[in-house]
């Protein structure tokens, strides 16, 4: 006969399951369902490279992988530089073993999501001791908007918010005093995330190290395991750092402004992470028990409350540094995902005692951004309200067709492989699913009138700007043959894992695209 204690972890492990399970059918359904987009393009073609090479070098000896051109984001080896390679070799790992495809560029990165999941829950009942806050920063984690979007995309944005994760619990270990291995994780965690894009990495050593002042004298042997830390991720980023020489790049990725920077990611992180409004509950609470004379609510303990001041130091400094960039991309602040999940948790368990009002007040932070929105209505801007697990599953589920796929379509019917595309953009994309021959032109002198390409597309079929960049002219017209391709009139940025950007559904408006097939030219 089952007691109630066998009953309660029964019902327990239950729902860990199907958390785990709405995530993994989030993150793994339908996976290669929309083509990649030019970021994750530029890593499945490093990482078909890497499985070619064994490194990722920025040519194959037909296409050039290049942002900015020769000496900028690669060396004079044509390795790639621009950024490390651990998303680079995940992914060539992942395409080695499932063949080239879209899902498997993306497969790596969504078990990485899972398996933040997994780390996410463990990582807070470890800290609290709580099954019911374990579980609900679980909940408001896996179900975030911003946190499937990046998990479901080719490129390395799960694997520095599991290096987030990991940093804290290794951490905690640190405060625990559990010998070295705290120092470990810590310096593990760092150097994943330092490996995937040390962007991220600042503000997380900025916080710790004013954190290790903050709270010093409760635990004597912190700055010494933090030192050593220290000397240990030094010495781990140490290669990378005199290989790839990264400070030549400053003038490619600063001079951002700090005031605006700032002021987009504090508001993007009310309508998309965290609803800042939620930090008048404390206040709603303490009034309501000091003018009813009953206790407030139980105290911390005291490492729960520490890696709280850690966590908002977290917050804070990542945030301070990465607004100096100079452009303020939501990926960037990924790895906040799981420390306001955390926080939210903490404050709505600790603030909202009734059980189902708490419950209720889940399901709308959880199902929609009707609090964001409506409670900062005259700065929602572009914020409409909305049920964002609804485009979500509509996101996963419905068949998406973008201008890209059309084009590739009408590419492999009408051209070949070995033809080349004269275009103003990278392309990477379509270097992808069509191996042809990319000249990107803005990287050239002038058109190359010596051997001219095969086809001319004045505006990109895969890139975001939709900005024409040659304009039609008697020359052109003497070589080429107009072409028209229907394509659906999709977002160009539709791709792109910001939800005021990511197009959901497929737009049906069918319009026509301009391109120049070279006169003669057989298939």
């Amino acid at each position: 006969m089952s007691t109630p204690a066998d009953i309660k972890h029964i019902y327990r492990v239950a729902v860990c399951l199907a958390v785990l399970l709405f995530t993994a059918f989030m993150l793994f359904y339908n996976l290669g369902g929309r083509p990649l987009w030019g970021d994750e393009a530029e890593t499945a073609l490093l990482a078909l490279n890497i499985t070619k090479y064994g490194l990722p070098v920025n040519t194959d000896g037909r296409n050039t992988i290049t942002l900015y051109g020769q000496d900028v984001d690669s060396n004079k080896n044509h390795i790639w530089t621009w950024r490390p390679w651990l998303g680079e070799y995940l992914a060539a790992a992942s395409l080695s073993l499932l063949g080239k495809s879209t899902a498997a560029v993306r497969f790596p990165f969504a078990a990485a999501g899972l398996m933040s999941v997994v780390a996410l829950m463990f990582l807070a009942f470890r800290i609290s001791g709580d099954y019911e806050k374990a579980v609900l920063s679980t909940i408001i984690f896996a179900t975030t908007e911003l946190f499937i979007l990046h998990a479901r995309q080719g490129r390395y944005y799960s694997l520095i918010i599991f290096g987030q994760i990991w940093l804290i619990y290794g951490l905690y270990l640190i405060l625990k005093r559990d010998t070295m291995r705290g120092v470990w994780h810590a310096v593990a965690a760092l150097s994943l995330q330092f490996y995937c894009n040390y962007v991220v990495v600042p503000g997380n050593l900025i916080a710790i190290g004013i954190w290790a002042v903050l709270i010093r004298r409760r635990y004597h042997w912190l700055f010494y395991r933090l030192g050593v830390g220290a000397l240990l991720f030094v010495s781990a980023c140490l290669p990378w750092l005199l290989y790839a020489r990264p400070w030549r790049q400053g003038g490619y990725a600063a001079g951002g402004n700090f005031i605006q920077g700032l002021l987009v990611y504090s508001k993007e992180i009310h309508f998309h992470i965290f609803p800042i409004t939620l930090l008048i509950l404390p206040v709603i609470y303490h009034i309501y028990h000091r003018a009813r004379c009953v206790p407030g609510a139980a105290p911390e303990t005291p490492i729960e409350a520490d890696i709280g001041k850690l966590l908002w130091l977290f917050a804070a400094l990542h945030v301070f540094v990465v607004s100096f960039g100079p452009g303020q991309n939501l990926r960037y602040i990924t790895p906040l995902l799981p420390v306001f999940a955390i926080i939210e948790a903490g404050l709505l368990m600790k603030y909202v005692k009734p059980a189902l009002v708490r419950a209720v007040l889940t399901i709308v932070l959880v199902a929609s951004n009707f609090v964001p929105v409506y409670s900062a209505y005259p700065l929602a801007g572009r914020h409409g309200a909305r049920l964002t697990i609804v485009d979500l599953i509509s996101d996963i589920t419905a068949p998406y067709t973008n201008r890209l796929e059309d084009v590739v379509k009408f590419l492999k019917k009408e051209a070949a492989p070995d033809q080349s595309v004269f275009v103003f953009d990278p392309e990477f994309p379509l270097i992808f699913y069509t191996d042809m021959k990319i000249i990107d032109a803005r990287l050239v002198n002038s058109f190359p009138v010596d051997k001219l390409p095969d086809w001319v597309f004045p505006v990109s079929a895969s890139g975001i700007s939709g900005k024409a960049a040659i304009a039609p002219s008697e020359s052109l017209n003497k070589y080429y043959d107009a072409v028209s391709i229907p394509v659906h009139n999709s977002n160009r940025r539709g791709g792109v894992p910001e939800p005021d950007v990511h197009e959901y559904l497929t737009n049906q408006e069918i319009v026509q695209m301009a391109v120049y097939k070279r006169k003669g030219m057989a298939r």
